[in-house]
């Protein structure tokens, strides 16, 4: 996997993220959630944020062509609630995802590892939580994560997306 880099992402970034986004979800969602659930909550799901992206602990895969192919990060605030106070040693994982056509290759595995050597580095983190699609729990288990629960995301006034908040101590 040596043509693999992972680099901190930038708002120069963000058109290929929200690509990489909708390629992602549309393909790796649609066992786990309705037809219709999914499509109201793409638009949600596929956007890159901003200030995700410029938050300094959010990163990009990018393979020898410097296409996009997996992204991911962290946050010490917890996602949804930016005015929160956060925990010490707590941070959360955000938007991850691997391209399809890029999947059991271990790339979502190399980003975590990333963002925990970072997380541990420059914050002291000592634990990670997730809300993780549905699809997603094998893979995060697979990481040392545990299952608290499912919860329901929030996407706006008339979208909620099913969703499982799982942890790490790391």
């Amino acid at each position: 996997m040596t043509d693999r880099i992972i680099e901190n992402a930038s708002l120069s970034d963000a058109e290929a993220i929200s690509a990489l986004f909708a390629r992602s979800y549309s393909q790796l969602l649609k066992n786990d959630y309705a037809p219709d659930v999914l499509a109201r909550a793409m638009p949600f799901l596929s956007f890159a944020r901003p200030e995700l992206i410029s938050s300094g602990s959010y990163y990009v895969v990018k393979d020898a062509s410097t296409r996009v192919i997996a992204a991911g990060g962290w946050t010490a605030t917890r996602p949804g609630a930016p005015d929160e106070p956060v925990k010490p040693g707590w941070v959360h994982v955000r938007h991850f995802a691997v391209d399809p056509d890029f999947t059991g290759q271990g790339l979502g595995k190399m980003l975590f590892n990333h963002c925990v050597r970072d997380a541990k580095a420059s914050y002291g983190a000592t634990r990670f939580d997730a809300y993780a699609t549905l699809s997603a729990r094998k893979f995060y288990e697979k990481l040392g994560f545990t299952l608290i629960g499912p919860i329901e995301v929030s996407f706006g006034p008339d979208v909620t997306f099913p969703s499982l908040h799982m942890t790490c101590d790391v």
